[in-house]
């Protein structure tokens, strides 16, 4: 089996587990708290990347196939967790690559998850640092402080949960 059949396999998991429980994460709580704080961070640090223009830079090098950051293998770095949290908040993922040399969340205008890997978000690029002044490179930081201690909370919460359900609540996922 090749990795990409295997992430492909993997992928495709995660959807089915995901069926299976999006019912019971609509209930939970504590997950759906979590949830709206992460999104309202995603959203500020969006924001951050708007108004300095880093998510056009960005987008512009991810498809351009410079090859710094968004490349092919960049996709297993993503987490079974992120991307529950990634169904829970409405994105539709991909069901192939667009980009045969890029990340398999690549789109034509960029990443096409909501909540990202920490990497791919605190990541900047040789390229990308010369573009930009050290206060907007810290502005960018700063903005997305929240959102990851957020996504590290809320994919923590999911990995006690989903432990939780195989030990005690198989039956709750079936």
């Amino acid at each position: 089996m090749t990795s990409e059949e295997l992430f492909l396999k993997g992928l495709a998991e995660a959807q089915d587990l995901y069926t299976r429980l999006a019912k019971i994460l609509e209930k939970e709580a504590p997950f759906r708290k979590m949830l709206a704080a992460l999104e309202r961070a995603i959203e500020r640090s969006n924001e951050a990347y708007r108004d300095t223009g880093a998510d056009q830079l960005c987008a512009t090098c991810a498809t351009s196939g410079r090859g710094t950051c968004c490349v092919r293998d960049m996709e297993l770095s993503v987490s079974r967790e992120l991307l529950l949290i990634n169904l829970s908040l409405g994105v539709e993922l991909p069901r192939q690559r667009l980009f045969p040399r890029g990340c398999f969340f690549l789109g034509a205008r960029g990443c096409l998850l909501r909540a990202r890997p920490l990497l791919c978000r605190n990541f900047f690029c040789h390229w990308f640092r010369q573009r930009f002044s050290p206060e907007n490179l810290a502005y960018l930081q700063e903005a997305m402080e929240e959102e990851a201690r957020l996504l590290f909370q809320t994919e923590q919460y999911l990995k006690v949960f989903l432990l939780a359900l195989s030990q005690g609540g198989a039956k709750k996922i079936s």
